[in-house]
């Protein structure tokens, strides 16, 4: 409970029953907005590979790709990841 000051409180314990599904609702969108935002960046770089011609320049922009798409995997699967609980 998030104020337990020792006095009974029926609003607070409401409160703090009906927060689970809007948090985790939050956290959902939150978590589909941020891997937009790396997936809007992996489109630009796969727009540059294929602009430039420098062979140093192409690695450096596939290390970054693959970079992006680890950390997208990792906060997709993350165990502690609540997205989808209340979300259909």
């Amino acid at each position: 409970m998030m104020f337990d000051d020792g006095i009974h409180n029926d609003f607070e314990k409401a409160h703090q029953k009906g927060l689970g599904r809007g948090f985790d609702l939050g956290w959902t969108y939150k978590g589909e907005f941020d891997r937009s935002i790396i997936i809007d960046q992996l489109d630009i770089l796969e727009k540059q590979y294929n602009k430039v011609s420098d062979p140093e320049t192409k690695l450096r922009i596939l290390s970054q790709k693959q970079i992006l798409r680890e950390v997208h995997s990792k906060m997709k699967n993350h165990v502690n990841n609540r997205e989808g609980i209340t979300k259909k």
